[in-house]
Protein backbone atom coordinates (compact mmCIF):
# COMPACT_ATOMS: atom_id res chain seq x y z
CA UNK A 1 0.00 0.00 0.00
CA UNK A 2 1.59 3.24 -1.24
CA UNK A 3 1.88 6.52 0.47
CA UNK A 4 -0.96 8.19 -1.63
CA UNK A 5 -3.07 5.17 -0.25
CA UNK A 6 -2.40 5.45 3.05
CA UNK A 7 -3.21 9.40 2.97
CA UNK A 8 -6.32 8.57 1.51
CA UNK A 9 -7.50 6.01 4.05
CA UNK A 10 -6.46 8.70 6.53
CA UNK A 11 -8.51 10.87 5.22
CA UNK A 12 -11.28 8.61 5.40
CA UNK A 13 -10.61 8.05 8.78
CA UNK A 14 -10.82 12.14 9.42
CA UNK A 15 -14.37 12.27 7.64
CA UNK A 16 -16.17 9.32 9.76
CA UNK A 17 -14.34 11.23 12.67
CA UNK A 18 -16.36 14.43 12.14
CA UNK A 19 -19.09 12.82 10.76
CA UNK A 20 -19.49 11.08 14.35
CA UNK A 21 -18.85 14.33 16.10
CA UNK A 22 -21.69 15.89 14.45
CA UNK A 23 -23.82 13.11 15.26
CA UNK A 24 -23.12 13.50 18.55
CA UNK A 25 -24.04 17.61 18.23
CA UNK A 26 -26.96 16.97 17.07
CA UNK A 27 -28.43 14.27 18.87
CA UNK A 28 -27.18 15.61 22.08
CA UNK A 29 -29.45 19.05 21.46
CA UNK A 30 -31.94 18.19 19.37
CA UNK A 31 -33.29 15.48 22.11
CA UNK A 32 -33.62 18.05 24.60
CA UNK A 33 -35.76 20.22 22.40
CA UNK A 34 -38.12 17.48 23.07
CA UNK A 35 -38.88 18.45 26.58
CA UNK A 36 -38.37 17.86 29.95
CA UNK A 37 -38.39 13.62 30.66
CA UNK A 38 -39.79 14.66 34.28
CA UNK A 39 -43.23 15.14 31.94
CA UNK A 40 -42.77 11.62 30.49
CA UNK A 41 -42.01 9.96 33.74
CA UNK A 42 -44.37 11.86 36.46
CA UNK A 43 -47.09 13.41 34.33
CA UNK A 44 -48.64 13.79 37.81
CA UNK A 45 -45.72 16.29 38.76
CA UNK A 46 -43.29 16.14 41.62
CA UNK A 47 -43.90 17.32 45.07
CA UNK A 48 -41.53 20.84 46.12
CA UNK A 49 -38.35 20.25 46.30
CA UNK A 50 -37.76 16.90 44.46
CA UNK A 51 -37.38 18.64 41.02
CA UNK A 52 -34.40 20.60 41.80
CA UNK A 53 -32.91 17.25 42.94
CA UNK A 54 -33.93 15.38 39.91
CA UNK A 55 -32.41 18.42 37.69
CA UNK A 56 -29.53 18.66 40.12
CA UNK A 57 -28.54 15.15 39.83
CA UNK A 58 -28.87 14.48 36.20
CA UNK A 59 -27.34 18.11 35.12
CA UNK A 60 -30.31 19.48 33.73
CA UNK A 61 -30.44 22.98 36.17
CA UNK A 62 -27.37 23.86 33.99
CA UNK A 63 -26.95 25.13 30.77
CA UNK A 64 -27.11 23.20 26.97
CA UNK A 65 -23.43 24.60 26.32
CA UNK A 66 -22.25 23.17 29.70
CA UNK A 67 -24.26 19.88 29.75
CA UNK A 68 -22.26 19.22 26.14
CA UNK A 69 -19.43 20.00 27.51
CA UNK A 70 -19.41 17.84 30.34
CA UNK A 71 -21.05 15.00 28.19
CA UNK A 72 -17.95 15.10 26.38
CA UNK A 73 -15.47 14.77 28.92
CA UNK A 74 -17.74 11.81 29.98
CA UNK A 75 -17.48 10.45 26.71
CA UNK A 76 -13.75 10.50 26.35
CA UNK A 77 -13.26 8.44 29.08
CA UNK A 78 -16.16 5.71 27.65
CA UNK A 79 -19.03 7.03 29.94
CA UNK A 80 -22.40 7.30 28.58
CA UNK A 81 -24.19 8.35 31.60
CA UNK A 82 -26.60 6.75 33.50
CA UNK A 83 -30.24 5.25 31.76
CA UNK A 84 -33.19 7.91 33.31
CA UNK A 85 -35.78 5.47 33.42
CA UNK A 86 -33.66 1.91 34.04
CA UNK A 87 -31.32 4.16 36.89
CA UNK A 88 -28.51 1.80 34.74
CA UNK A 89 -25.26 2.70 33.50
CA UNK A 90 -25.75 3.45 29.45
CA UNK A 91 -23.18 0.94 28.69
CA UNK A 92 -24.86 -2.23 30.46
CA UNK A 93 -27.75 -1.78 28.67
CA UNK A 94 -26.15 -1.81 25.14
CA UNK A 95 -24.37 -4.60 26.08
CA UNK A 96 -27.91 -6.70 26.92
CA UNK A 97 -29.47 -5.12 23.63
CA UNK A 98 -26.97 -5.40 21.78
CA UNK A 99 -26.57 -9.17 22.21
CA UNK A 100 -30.07 -9.74 21.51
CA UNK A 101 -29.96 -7.73 18.25
CA UNK A 102 -27.11 -9.56 17.26
CA UNK A 103 -28.80 -12.66 17.64
CA UNK A 104 -31.61 -12.00 14.92
CA UNK A 105 -28.75 -9.90 13.10
CA UNK A 106 -26.58 -13.07 12.71
CA UNK A 107 -29.63 -15.19 11.55
CA UNK A 108 -30.53 -12.51 9.10
CA UNK A 109 -27.46 -11.90 7.46
CA UNK A 110 -26.80 -15.36 7.07
CA UNK A 111 -30.12 -16.16 5.51
CA UNK A 112 -29.96 -13.17 3.47
CA UNK A 113 -26.30 -13.58 1.79
CA UNK A 114 -26.74 -17.62 1.46
CA UNK A 115 -30.36 -17.50 -0.02
CA UNK A 116 -29.30 -13.94 -1.96
CA UNK A 117 -26.41 -15.56 -3.88
CA UNK A 118 -28.11 -18.80 -4.44
CA UNK A 119 -31.29 -17.28 -6.05
CA UNK A 120 -29.18 -14.81 -8.04
CA UNK A 121 -27.15 -17.30 -10.13
CA UNK A 122 -29.46 -19.67 -10.25
CA UNK A 123 -31.45 -16.44 -11.90
CA UNK A 124 -28.51 -16.15 -14.10
CA UNK A 125 -28.50 -19.56 -14.78
CA UNK A 126 -32.13 -19.56 -16.11
CA UNK A 127 -33.18 -16.31 -17.45
CA UNK A 128 -34.62 -16.77 -20.15
CA UNK A 129 -37.17 -19.56 -18.39
CA UNK A 130 -41.48 -18.77 -17.83
CA UNK A 131 -40.60 -19.42 -14.31
CA UNK A 132 -37.60 -17.16 -13.98
CA UNK A 133 -40.02 -14.42 -15.18
CA UNK A 134 -42.44 -15.51 -12.16
CA UNK A 135 -40.17 -15.39 -10.03
CA UNK A 136 -38.78 -11.45 -10.81
CA UNK A 137 -42.23 -9.84 -10.75
CA UNK A 138 -42.98 -11.95 -7.29
CA UNK A 139 -39.45 -10.16 -6.33
CA UNK A 140 -39.92 -6.60 -7.38
CA UNK A 141 -43.65 -6.67 -5.54
CA UNK A 142 -42.45 -7.92 -2.28
CA UNK A 143 -39.11 -5.68 -2.74
CA UNK A 144 -41.57 -2.75 -3.25
CA UNK A 145 -43.53 -3.71 0.62
CA UNK A 146 -41.86 -1.71 3.41
CA UNK A 147 -40.88 -4.38 5.85
CA UNK A 148 -42.86 -3.48 8.81
CA UNK A 149 -46.31 -4.16 6.46
CA UNK A 150 -44.56 -7.42 5.74
CA UNK A 151 -44.28 -8.04 9.61
CA UNK A 152 -47.96 -6.75 10.54
CA UNK A 153 -49.02 -9.66 7.52
CA UNK A 154 -47.27 -12.50 9.46
CA UNK A 155 -48.25 -11.85 12.78
CA UNK A 156 -51.94 -11.92 12.19
CA UNK A 157 -51.59 -14.92 9.86
CA UNK A 158 -49.31 -17.08 11.87
CA UNK A 159 -50.18 -15.60 15.03
CA UNK A 160 -53.28 -14.62 15.02
CA UNK A 161 -54.86 -16.94 12.17
CA UNK A 162 -53.35 -20.27 12.51
CA UNK A 163 -51.78 -19.76 15.99
CA UNK A 164 -47.96 -21.56 15.35
CA UNK A 165 -45.84 -18.64 15.97
CA UNK A 166 -45.02 -16.66 18.99
CA UNK A 167 -46.28 -12.70 17.94
CA UNK A 168 -43.94 -10.76 21.16
CA UNK A 169 -40.78 -11.21 22.74
CA UNK A 170 -38.18 -13.52 22.36
CA UNK A 171 -37.16 -16.27 24.14
CA UNK A 172 -37.71 -19.59 22.08
CA UNK A 173 -36.61 -20.56 18.67
CA UNK A 174 -40.23 -20.42 17.06
CA UNK A 175 -39.27 -16.23 18.72
CA UNK A 176 -37.00 -15.94 16.15
CA UNK A 177 -38.33 -17.09 12.67
CA UNK A 178 -40.86 -14.07 11.99
CA UNK A 179 -38.70 -11.40 12.91
CA UNK A 180 -35.66 -12.93 10.88
CA UNK A 181 -37.55 -13.17 7.49
CA UNK A 182 -38.51 -9.42 8.07
CA UNK A 183 -35.24 -8.75 8.22
CA UNK A 184 -33.73 -11.02 5.59
CA UNK A 185 -36.40 -10.74 2.65
CA UNK A 186 -35.64 -7.30 1.57
CA UNK A 187 -31.95 -8.03 0.87
CA UNK A 188 -32.17 -11.34 -0.25
CA UNK A 189 -34.17 -10.21 -3.08
CA UNK A 190 -31.52 -6.77 -3.45
CA UNK A 191 -28.07 -9.29 -3.10
CA UNK A 192 -30.11 -11.64 -5.78
CA UNK A 193 -30.68 -8.89 -8.06
CA UNK A 194 -26.85 -7.54 -7.90
CA UNK A 195 -25.36 -11.27 -8.24
CA UNK A 196 -27.69 -11.93 -11.13
CA UNK A 197 -27.12 -8.50 -12.97
CA UNK A 198 -23.71 -8.81 -11.99
CA UNK A 199 -23.22 -11.85 -13.78
CA UNK A 200 -25.05 -11.39 -16.80
CA UNK A 201 -23.22 -8.39 -17.65
CA UNK A 202 -20.33 -10.54 -17.05
CA UNK A 203 -20.85 -13.25 -19.55
CA UNK A 204 -21.22 -10.69 -22.01
CA UNK A 205 -17.81 -10.36 -22.11
CA UNK A 206 -15.78 -12.04 -24.81
CA UNK A 207 -13.21 -13.77 -22.82
CA UNK A 208 -16.26 -15.75 -21.15
CA UNK A 209 -17.68 -16.72 -24.96
CA UNK A 210 -14.03 -18.54 -25.43
CA UNK A 211 -14.73 -20.25 -22.38
CA UNK A 212 -17.60 -21.51 -23.04
CA UNK A 213 -16.44 -22.17 -26.80
CA UNK A 214 -13.66 -24.51 -25.35
CA UNK A 215 -16.21 -26.63 -23.35
CA UNK A 216 -15.83 -25.34 -20.09
CA UNK A 217 -19.51 -25.33 -19.85
CA UNK A 218 -22.23 -22.71 -19.38
CA UNK A 219 -23.05 -23.45 -15.55
CA UNK A 220 -18.84 -24.00 -14.83
CA UNK A 221 -17.89 -20.74 -17.04
CA UNK A 222 -20.42 -18.63 -14.73
CA UNK A 223 -19.52 -19.60 -10.90
CA UNK A 224 -15.72 -20.28 -11.84
CA UNK A 225 -15.31 -16.85 -13.94
CA UNK A 226 -17.92 -14.63 -13.93
CA UNK A 227 -19.14 -14.79 -10.34
CA UNK A 228 -15.80 -14.08 -9.61
CA UNK A 229 -15.55 -11.09 -11.59
CA UNK A 230 -18.68 -9.51 -10.00
CA UNK A 231 -17.87 -9.68 -7.03
CA UNK A 232 -17.15 -6.02 -6.50
CA UNK A 233 -21.12 -4.74 -6.23
CA UNK A 234 -21.94 -7.86 -3.96
CA UNK A 235 -19.38 -7.25 -1.50
CA UNK A 236 -20.93 -3.27 -1.34
CA UNK A 237 -24.13 -4.83 -0.99
CA UNK A 238 -23.70 -7.06 1.45
CA UNK A 239 -22.21 -4.99 3.47
CA UNK A 240 -25.35 -2.33 3.03
CA UNK A 241 -27.35 -5.78 4.32
CA UNK A 242 -25.53 -5.19 7.92
CA UNK A 243 -26.64 -1.46 7.71
CA UNK A 244 -30.61 -2.75 7.01
CA UNK A 245 -30.44 -5.20 9.53
CA UNK A 246 -29.27 -2.59 11.92
CA UNK A 247 -31.38 0.50 10.52
CA UNK A 248 -33.96 -1.72 10.56
CA UNK A 249 -34.24 -2.96 14.12
CA UNK A 250 -35.73 0.47 15.06
CA UNK A 251 -39.36 -1.38 13.36
CA UNK A 252 -38.82 -4.82 13.14
CA UNK A 253 -38.32 -5.21 16.85
CA UNK A 254 -40.63 -2.46 17.97
CA UNK A 255 -43.11 -4.56 16.05
CA UNK A 256 -42.51 -7.99 17.68
CA UNK A 257 -41.22 -6.81 20.88
CA UNK A 258 -37.88 -7.80 20.32
CA UNK A 259 -35.68 -6.80 23.65
CA UNK A 260 -32.93 -5.11 20.82
CA UNK A 261 -31.32 -2.33 20.47
CA UNK A 262 -33.93 -0.71 18.13
CA UNK A 263 -36.96 -1.53 20.55
CA UNK A 264 -34.91 0.20 23.32
CA UNK A 265 -33.97 3.22 21.38
CA UNK A 266 -37.66 3.69 20.20
CA UNK A 267 -39.28 3.49 24.18
CA UNK A 268 -36.10 5.89 25.06
CA UNK A 269 -36.79 8.20 22.91
CA UNK A 270 -40.84 7.97 24.03
CA UNK A 271 -39.74 8.47 27.22
CA UNK A 272 -37.21 11.05 27.09
CA UNK A 273 -34.27 9.26 28.49
CA UNK A 274 -31.43 10.90 26.45
CA UNK A 275 -28.67 9.14 27.63
CA UNK A 276 -29.84 5.78 26.32
CA UNK A 277 -30.68 7.63 23.11
CA UNK A 278 -27.44 9.64 22.76
CA UNK A 279 -25.54 6.32 23.17
CA UNK A 280 -27.62 3.84 21.31
CA UNK A 281 -27.74 6.82 18.17
CA UNK A 282 -23.54 6.78 18.65
CA UNK A 283 -23.02 3.28 18.89
CA UNK A 284 -25.14 2.65 15.57
CA UNK A 285 -24.10 5.61 14.06
CA UNK A 286 -20.34 4.08 14.65
CA UNK A 287 -20.75 0.75 13.56
CA UNK A 288 -22.37 2.18 10.29
CA UNK A 289 -19.12 4.67 9.48
CA UNK A 290 -16.92 2.25 10.74
CA UNK A 291 -18.54 -0.52 8.29
CA UNK A 292 -18.52 1.53 4.97
CA UNK A 293 -14.66 2.10 5.84
CA UNK A 294 -13.86 -1.34 6.53
CA UNK A 295 -16.02 -2.22 2.94
CA UNK A 296 -13.72 0.54 1.47
CA UNK A 297 -10.77 -1.60 1.94
CA UNK A 298 -12.37 -5.00 1.33
CA UNK A 299 -13.46 -3.64 -2.19
CA UNK A 300 -9.92 -2.16 -2.79
CA UNK A 301 -7.92 -5.32 -2.25
CA UNK A 302 -10.48 -7.29 -4.30
CA UNK A 303 -10.20 -5.09 -7.21
CA UNK A 304 -6.38 -3.29 -7.62
CA UNK A 305 -8.32 -0.82 -9.93
CA UNK A 306 -10.50 0.98 -7.01
CA UNK A 307 -6.98 1.34 -5.57
CA UNK A 308 -5.60 3.62 -8.38
CA UNK A 309 -8.92 5.69 -8.84
CA UNK A 310 -8.40 6.12 -5.34
CA UNK A 311 -5.05 6.88 -5.38
CA UNK A 312 -5.25 9.36 -8.08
Amino acid sequence: MGNRMIKYLLRRLAVGFITLLGIVVLVFFSSRLTGSPIEAMYPDGLEPGQLELFNAKYGFDKSYADQFVIYLKNLLHGDFGESIRERRDVRAILTARSLETLRLGVWAFALSVTCGISLGVCIALNRESFAVSIANNVMALLFSIPNFIIAIFLMLLFSFKLKILPSQGGGSALHYIMPVACFSLGPTISIAWYVKNGILETISQNYIRTAVAKGLGKARTIIGYAFRNALIPVITQVGMVIVDIVTGSLVIETVFSWPGVGYTLVNAVLDRDFPVVQGIILFLAGIVIALNFLLEILCMMVDPRINREAAA
